[in-house]
C-alpha cells in the first residue's frame, strides 16, 4: 500500500519506468522541510511534474520525451503510471562523484554543473530507485497540495500498487546499483 508520492520531471519518470535508468539526483525543494532533501517514503507513487522540465539539461534521447506543460496542468486529474521502491539513497560527495554518475543519468553535464551550483551548502544525494509499471494506470484527482516545489506530497489515502510490472529484472537492476555505486567510490 503507497500513501505517498515522490515528485519528479514527468521525462525522469518515463526514463525509470522504462528501465532506463535507476538513478535521480536530490537537493530538496525550495519548500523541503529545513531546505534538506529527506525521505519519507521508500515505497511512493512517482508523480509526473512538467512545469521545470527544460530539454537544454537532458541528453539528446530523452529532450523529445519533454510534454508541454500546458498540455497536462488544465486537468483535475493526476494520472500515475508507476511507483518505485527506493533502495538506496547516497550522499554525492563532490563534483567528480557527481560527474562520474553521468553515464547513468538521463541528464547531462551542464545539469551536474547546475545542480552543484545551486545552493552549494546543501548536499547532493543519489536516490536509487527500483521501478514498476502499473498495468492499468491510477487516476487521482489533482489537490493543491501536488503544487510547490517539494520532493514528496502525502495522499491522503493508501493506494494498491499491486498489478504492477518491474521495469526491469531483479539482476539487471542489481547490475546498474553496483556500477552506480562503484562509480562514486
Amino acid at each position: 500500500m503507497l500513501s505517498w508520492a515522490f515528485k519528479e520531471w514527468d521525462v525522469a519518470i518515463t526514463a525509470l519506468l522504462r528501465g532506463d535508468t535507476v538513478l535521480l539526483l536530490r537537493k530538496g525543494g525550495i519548500r523541503e522541510q529545513q531546505g534538506q532533501f529527506t525521505v519519507a517514503a521508500h515505497q511512493a507513487l512517482l508523480l509526473p511534474t512538467f512545469e521545470h522540465q527544460d530539454a537544454t539539461v537532458l541528453k539528446p534521447a530523452y529532450q523529445p520525451l519533454i510534454v508541454d506543460p500546458a498540455a497536462t496542468n488544465s486537468s483535475d486529474i493526476v494520472c500515475f503510471h508507476g511507483w518505485a521502491e527506493i533502495t538506496q539513497v547516497m550522499a554525492v560527495p563532490s563534483a567528480a562523484a557527481a560527474m562520474a554518475l553521468l553515464p547513468y543519468l538521463i541528464w547531462n553535464q551542464r545539469f551536474i554543473e547546475e545542480r552543484l551550483r545551486w545552493q552549494p551548502d546543501r548536499p547532493l544525494y543519489g536516490l536509487l530507485l527500483r521501478a514498476y509499471r502499473m498495468a492499468i494506470p491510477l487516476t487521482l484527482p489533482r489537490h493543491a497540495g501536488y503544487r510547490g516545489c517539494r520532493s514528496w506530497v502525502e495522499l491522503g489515502q493508501m493506494v494498491e500498487g499491486d498489478a504492477s510490472t518491474p521495469a526491469m529484472t531483479e539482476a539487471v537492476y542489481q547490475s546498474q546499483v553496483e556500477a552506480i555505486l562503484a562509480a562514486v567510490s
